[in-house]
């Protein structure tokens, strides 16, 4: 196996630069996915230590969202999205085999406007096929994000293979397997 260098978040520092913004209320960090806008650019992580529906709720009360975490029953993870307000934008997390695209329909009909199609290394065959099937089935009606990727080339074929929203990167938690 050949390992490439590569650079690690303590590696990278974001030097300030001059600039005319006078205060912090100036600035909006308002961004958005498709048509879903939000007021904090920060999505809760689809791991089941982390996001179910009260995370979820948290998250949409200060303007970002969160993705219900798919290690549980299709029903079950239908019911985290059931139990939250109308108004909540909520995504769900699924895989790229065994019950996706069920479990993506059955998401979809429970109110998740958008799938996150969630793997620890996303730039491969079962990715491709999984979102030209989602796509297939249920066209533009959901927002389909797709990851994780941390190459350009990765980033592109998601897109080209029908990704909405591309998740960038390998996670630099104690827990990530995925890095080296």
């Amino acid at each position: 196996m050949i390992i490439k260098q590569g650079l690690t978040y303590d590696d990278v520092l974001l030097v300030p630069q001059y600039s005319e913004v006078k205060s912090r209320s100036e600035v909006s960090i308002t961004s958005a996915l498709g048509a879903h806008k939000f007021r904090l650019p920060i999505i809760a992580s689809p791991m089941d230590t982390v996001t179910a529906s009260p995370m979820a709720a948290a998250m949409h009360s200060y303007g970002g969202f969160g993705v219900i975490h798919r290690y549980n029953s299709i029903d079950i993870q239908c019911d985290h999205i059931g139990c939250l307000p109308a108004e909540t934008i909520v995504g769900a997390a699924i895989g790229t085999s065994g019950d996706y695209l069920e479990r993506a329909c059955a998401l979809y009909e429970a109110g998740a406007q958008i799938l996150c199609v969630d793997v620890a290394h996303g730039h491969h065959i079962l990715m491709r096929s999984a979102l030209r099937e989602l796509r297939a089935t249920l066209g533009d009606k959901v927002h389909i994000m797709a990851g994780n990727v941390a190459t350009l080339e990765g980033y592109n074929d998601l897109v080209d293979w029908g990704a909405d929203s591309v998740r960038c990167n390998i996670g630099g938690g104690s827990i990530c397997s995925t890095r080296i």
